[in-house]
């Protein structure tokens, strides 16, 4: 039943609205601007017509079967009976976009379980409420215009906020900085929950990493049991909520949830084979790097530097980081000496071969030898935002010898001026990893190197 969520042939928008900027014409626009190829029914007892759709007074007035409802209603009452509607018209799925229900506490806990109860009764599964629901290529459901194609990619992102995956989503695809399939809002998780997408999209091939952001656990054994089995064959990288008492108390007035025990959940990620992330650009620079580079086999790094005080910074961040800076091996250091005034080591200071044949020639000469070393599995290649660079960037340097070499690389920035800094992250951040600290580079890439490692001993 989960693919009438996302592969509906049908869909009707309850509290659709022909008024721009209203949340049920925003969402009605969404799903026409997307590659939706079913039929599309706007609901509204007040109106006739919405961006060319007929609409309908009611949901049962709508002919032949109906897959896929979306609730935007202004209050939870009329909500229940919508769903109640949806049961007798013989709907199956319903996303309940409407705030108003547990989050509130008090009557609200009494209109979501009400809700519960009918969709119990009549086999309807329910994603919400309080949510903005789905964004992907082929349906968009989301509260925030989203004014480019999704791209049909190979991540996708779960998440227990539904201001934040819509607004996440429009960045991501408006910036076209994350290969995104889906993003999925769960609201209150009243019926579906987290458990139920870990398994869907576990099992399908064309998602390729998973990231989740909860601020409580549904069940936390089967989220044990479904979880290893995913993260055995695709990273699944986890953002837990409510981890202090001042994160459960936000929970509690954001979703309505009791929010898990930090050890409890701890313990049972480790348990599991996913990814800890510490915040939300983490749950996306992880995506990023896991979705973009091949895995490496070990934790050997080079860094590639035009600074010496940034190959120590780095060093340290990646001692403290578990990734190893071992040395180059002897042929590779014969090779590099004419381009250096002193002994190549790692970092691999570039400073001096910059000086002698310039900064793209270096790229193209210095880093390969480096990279392809069997002493290194992965690199970090540190990029300043100045005129210097933008000739390497245009040509794509760094992403041919990526690409020839098929090792992970990922790309921190430091200084430099923003007329070459946003054409770094923007443009070259569209293909690989670019970071705006050395830390998070760094953090991504330790990450990385772990499933690797841990990949590769359970294939061997």
């Amino acid at each position: 039943m989960m693919d009438l969520f996302f592969k509906p042939e049908s869909i009707a928008v309850i509290g659709a609205s022909g008024t721009p900027g209203k949340l049920g014409y925003v969402i009605v626009k969404n799903i026409a601007d997307s590659d939706f190829a079913g039929d599309l029914y706007p609901v509204n007892p007040k109106s006739d017509e919405i961006l060319g759709y007929k609409v309908y007074r009611s949901v049962t007035e709508i002919p032949g079967e109906l897959d896929l409802v979306v609730t935007v209603l202004p209050t939870p009452k009329m909500t229940v009976a919508t769903v109640e509607e949806c049961a007798k018209k013989g709907v199956k799925a319903v996303i309940i976009e409407s705030a108003g229900f547990a989050e509130m506490g008090g009557e609200g806990k009494v209109f979501q379980q009400q809700i519960v109860d009918i969709a119990k009764q009549n086999n309807i599964r329910l994603m919400g409420p309080n949510c903005s629901g789905i964004v992907s290529r082929d349906i968009v459901t989301s509260i925030y215009p989203i004014t480019k194609k999704v791209p049909g990619g190979n991540v996708v992102l779960i998440g227990q906020s539904g201001l934040l995956a819509a607004g996440m989503a429009s960045d991501i695809v408006e910036n076209e900085s994350l290969n995104i399939s889906r993003v999925c809002s769960i609201g209150n998780k009243c019926d579906v929950n987290e458990n139920d997408l870990l398994e869907y999209f576990g099992n399908d091939d064309g998602v390729d990493v998973i990231s989740m952001y909860l601020e409580t656990i549904t069940d936390g054994r089967k989220l044990v049991r479904i979880a290893k089995e995913v993260a055995a064959k695709k990273p699944v990288i986890f953002l837990s909520g409510g981890r202090t008492e001042a994160g459960a108390r936000a929970a509690m007035s954001h979703t309505g949830s009791i929010a898990s025990n930090a050890r409890i959940v701890e313990a049972a990620v480790k348990q599991t084979g996913m990814i800890m992330a510490d915040d939300f650009t983490e749950l996306k620079d992880f995506a990023k790097v896991f979705s973009t580079q091949p895995l490496p086999k070990g934790n050997r790094v080079a860094v590639i530097t035009l600074a010496g005080s940034v190959g120590v910074n780095v060093s340290d961040l990646c001692a403290a980081h578990g990734l190893e800076l071992p040395k180059l091996r002897e042929e590779t250091r014969e090779k590099l000496k004419d381009m250096f005034d002193t002994p190549v080591s790692n970092p691999v200071d570039l400073y001096f071969s910059v000086t002698k044949i310039g900064f793209t020639k270096t790229l193209e000469t210095t880093f390969p030898d480096a990279f392809r070393d069997p002493n290194i599995d992965a690199a970090v290649v540190i990029l300043a935002g100045f005129k210097y660079t933008r000739e390497a960037v245009e040509k794509k340097i760094i992403q041919k010898i990526v690409r020839e070499v098929g090792k992970p690389v990922v790309v921190c920035m430091i200084v430099g001026y923003n007329k070459y800094k946003n054409v770094i992250m923007d443009e070259m951040g569209k293909e690989i990893p670019v970071f705006p600290s050395l830390i998070s580079g760094v953090k991504a890439l330790s990450r990385l190197c772990e499933y690797g490692i841990r990949k590769h001993k359970k294939s061997a």
